[in-house]
């Protein structure tokens, strides 16, 4: 018995004539007559009553028909569900903080060009937001910066730090040192992060307010805000070292008045549970070969 067979009966009896079956299957009717006869022979049951007009499903027959109808459905169900996971192997879904997607991108450009079935979506948003992304399984990985203050966002997850770095101002026009008192007189253009909010909330709670002219999550308008308007703003240094678009030359980093830790881990974060496929696993190892080529 096999599956070909199978489906020889359920059509015949579908269609009710072996002609017709050999016209919907594309194979002769001689043929389909052998494997139904080799299938009762088989069974030792007599699936069909055959006559010149057609082909009718003997009483035992009807219940076999049933029956292979049954396992050719289990197959195909086999099959769509085999289909299923190939497809979700070969598909990753990645956010990132920003500056970062760069390095994860061109990783995966190179990684593609020899011949890698992966395929990947990359989207750029705030570490928190990334967190709870993976929580409720809009996205598969995501890289994120971690301080100490929020380790406890990451239980019950897998985070796995790559690189280390800190928070930092950056400007045109100074460079450190900087007094509180002149970095109050600055004009400010921030990137819309959970952790550069809790910066300047900090800051202000401290040292008093500060000019915040702008809140944008486009990283070219900062730069401009900073180049044209001599604005300062916020930033992790990792990302300022891999997003080509920043001036790194020209635009200085101003260490951050020590009222609060800044220093972060960036990693990795996923579900414990997710497996990733082989080919996943190879790129992202590549990625953290360029992050980790970095610090050295």
């Amino acid at each position: 018995m096999n599956i070909e067979q199978l489906m020889y009966i359920v059509e015949v009896a579908k269609v009710k004539s072996l002609a017709k079956a050999s016209k919907t299957l594309n194979i002769s009717q001689s043929a389909i007559s052998q494997a139904i006869t080799k299938l009762e022979s088989e069974l030792n049951i007599k699936i069909f009553d055959r006559t010149k007009t057609g082909a009718v499903t003997t009483k035992e027959g009807d219940k076999i028909i049933e029956k292979a109808q049954n396992a050719l459905c289990a197959i195909y169900q086999v099959k769509e569900e085999a289909h299923n996971q190939i497809k979700l192997n070969d598909f990753l879904s990645i956010s990132t903080i920003p500056g970062l997607t760069s390095p994860i991108l061109n990783t995966y450009l190179s990684f593609k060009n020899k011949h890698s079935n992966l395929r990947i979506e990359v989207n750029e948003k705030g570490s928190i937001e990334i967190i709870e992304d993976v929580k409720n399984d809009l996205i598969d990985i995501g890289f994120i910066a971690l301080n100490k203050a929020n380790i406890d966002l990451v239980n019950g997850l897998d985070f796995s730090p790559i690189i280390e770095g800190e928070l930092k101002l950056y400007s045109l026009k100074h460079s450190e040192p900087i007094s509180i008192e002149l970095l109050k007189d600055q004009i400010f253009v921030l990137y819309k992060d959970e952790y550069v909010e809790e910066y300047i909330s900090n800051f202000q709670k401290i040292y008093g307010p500060i000019d915040v002219f702008l809140k944008t999550s486009n990283i070219e308008v900062i730069i401009r805000a900073v180049a044209e308007l001599g604005a300062v703003t916020i930033g992790h240094d990792v990302s300022s070292f891999f997003d080509p678009s920043f001036p790194s030359k020209k635009m200085k980093s101003i260490q951050t008045p020590d009222f609060m830790d800044t220093t972060f881990r960036f990693g990795w974060i996923k579900k414990n549970d997710l497996k990733l496929s082989s080919e996943a696993n190879k790129y992202i190892a590549e990625v953290n070969k360029i992050l980790l080529a970095h610090e050295k």
